[in-house]
């Protein structure tokens, strides 16, 4: 791969603008930043309209992201479903929702969660956008999202597979022995490949909307966030595509809510900044559309606390949350390498078996379980950022010993204990992530100004012990010692942890079934009419789990509803004219 240092030409610099130069008024605004907002503020912008961005979270260029576990546990907020409580700022990284039911961590930043994702480019199962929780429209139009939105999306984010050209990665080659204990021939064949992933592996002095992307360095960091400049965040397409053709982003800007002027059409958003010289002093700016794209919780939280300032919104916001069916398990101390943690970015030039992208492999078990799509999973390699490297090590030996289940024989043992004293029990261990089908019951609420995730019996829904079965029968394959989550543990109450929410302002028929039409648009109350000018195009709208990473269905969807909006308004929005950003090379 030649040197993996960071190249002189790799300057970046940042999108956004200083919050005084905010102006009162926009045709758009965009709250949010992520697969839903990026999108919006490019295809708006790109249509000839001003637009504004407010995102909550602080601008991240690559070289900025944390690297240790001192550094990383400075950039966590949390906050504590039901109690009046909460840590760290609004504007950190990490930004997690803890309940007694389940733990979601989602990315707070300029690129939403895509600055901590996995990147993958997954589709989900033909079966499940026929689903009924999904609108008749939506059934009807899967040819054309799956060509024109699909394809206005691939243009923006280019994803591939991980290169042949690139070093052998151990944990592909565990992946296909992790398969042995099947009874079915082939099985790897059949159901195991590399994902497309929206990662650029070869460089570019500066990419088509002309900023710079050296070639990824396989330093595993995917989720830490990228220090190359290689991961295809939306703060490397779309949200600087959205800046070339005019639109003003402003981070650090917590929305609180959204009502309906007395005085014209117009959208009233009142937000506050958070950055650390702010006074907390609400502001408000104007828009005659207001697009959410702030996540399923963000988005969801947003609509909340408009309704109970009396912005008319379907008694159903809230409800339809999903975990998107997400299960983590490990096979620890197996018989072979799968250096699937993460190093640091100076140090990758050293490091002669990197472990590659957090994600590049699937083993696509929808292709061979029997039944309804309901049934189905899918379960993916997954490397450990640097970042919580150390922490990681620890927590997973002292687990193994605890609550591991050992899946090998017995004469193995001596070996097992020395892999363990010549340190090499952690590199022969590999993280799987699996989603699939949980029933989207969960509720957000807001009472007394707290906001509260609930779901009952969460955790012992019959996907994620299947999910969990086939990591134990998978670690078998590689004769290693399974462990659970330990939060999914029957001692902590089976909690779930997901890094794909969806739901919350659910695509229904009409008020009485969701919050949004098939369009993104808000309905009025529990009526089949929508309020003008309003739309949500993130996961909040998705109605269902997915089974698979939700990114670019998520994506689709958001590219649909902004072709829909440009439709009915008599927008064009240029998709082929590419405007350098000003002051790239």
């Amino acid at each position: 791969m030649g040197s993996t240092k960071k190249p002189d030409w790799a300057v970046y610099s940042k999108l956004g603008s200083p919050i005084t130069s905010i102006k009162t008024k926009y045709d758009v605004v965009v709250i949010g930043s992520g697969y839903g907002g990026g999108i919006a503020a490019s295809r708006c912008a790109r249509a000839g309209k001003s637009v504004c961005v407010l995102e909550r979270g602080k601008e991240w260029l690559p070289g900025d992201f944390p690297e240790t576990f001192d550094l990383v546990a400075q950039q966590v907020q949390a906050t504590f479903g039901g109690k009046p409580m909460t840590y760290g700022k609004p504007n950190d990284l990490m930004d997690f929702f803890v309940t007694d039911d389940l733990t979601v961590l989602t990315g707070s930043g300029l690129g939403g969660t895509s600055l901590i994702n996995a990147n993958v480019a997954l589709d989900m199962d033909p079966a499940v956008l026929q689903d009924s929780a999904w609108p008749k429209e939506i059934r009807n139009d899967a040819d054309q999202m799956n060509t024109v939105d699909r394809g206005h999306f691939f243009d923006m984010i280019k994803p591939e597979t991980y290169p042949t050209s690139y070093p052998a990665l151990h944990k592909i080659d565990r992946m296909k022995e992790s398969l042995g204990k099947y009874d079915i021939e082939d099985l790897d064949e059949k159901i195991l490949s590399k994902l497309p992933l929206y990662v650029t592996f070869e460089d570019k002095l500066t990419n088509h909307v002309g900023v710079p992307q050296p070639k990824c360095t396989a330093c595993g960091n995917c989720v830490g966030g990228c220090n190359v400049g290689a991961k295809n965040t939306l703060n490397m397409n779309y949200l600087p595509d959205a800046k070339a053709h005019g639109a003003e982003i402003f981070t650090e800007t917590d929305v609180a809510t959204i009502l309906k002027s007395t005085t014209s059409s117009d959208w009233i958003i009142n937000f506050k900044r958070v950055d650390s010289g702010s006074t907390g002093q609400e502001q408000t700016v104007q828009a005659t559309y207001v697009i959410l794209g702030a996540g399923a919780i963000g988005s969801t939280k947003i609509l909340l606390r408009s309704k109970q300032n009396g912005l008319a919104i379907s008694d159903r916001v809230g409800l339809g949350f999903s975990t998107n069916g997400d299960v983590l398990g490990t096979s620890y101390n197996a018989d072979n390498f799968a250096n699937s943690i993460g190093f640091p970015t100076d140090e990758m030039e050293a490091v002669e078996k990197p472990p590659g992208p957090t994600i590049t492999t699937v083993a696509d078990f929808r292709k061979v379980i029997e039944g309804s799509f309901e049934k189905h999973h899918v379960i993916e390699d997954f490397s450990i950022p640097c970042n919580t490297a150390k922490v990681y090590r620890t927590g997973l030996a002292f687990a193994a010993l605890k609550i591991g289940t050992k899946e090998y024989p017995p004469y193995e043992e001596f070996e097992k204990t020395m892999q363990i004293l010549r340190r090499e029990a952690d590199d022969k261990s590999l993280t799987f992530l699996g989603m699939s089908h949980d029933d989207a019951k969960g509720v957000i609420s807001l009472r007394n100004e707290i906001f509260d995730i609930t779901w009952d019996d969460l955790g012992c829904q019959k996907n994620f012990l299947d999910v969990n079965k086939d990591m134990q029968k998978m670690t078998g394959g590689l004769e290693g010692v399974f462990v659970i989550n330990p939060m999914w543990h029957p001692a902590l109450g089976n909690s779930v942890i997901s890094g794909h929410p969806l739901g919350g302002c659910s695509m229904g028929e009409s008020g009485q079934t969701g919050v949004v039409n098939h369009a993104g648009q808000v309905f009025d109350g529990n009526t089949d009419q929508v309020m003008t000018g309003i739309l949500v195009v993130d996961g909040a709208i998705v109605p269902r789990p997915v089974g698979v990473n939700p990114s670019l269905t998520i994506a689709i969807l958001a590219e649909r509803c902004l072709r829909l909006l440009a439709q009915r308004e008599g927008w064009n929005i240029d998709y082929d004219t590419f405007i350098p950003l000003p002051g790239s090379k």
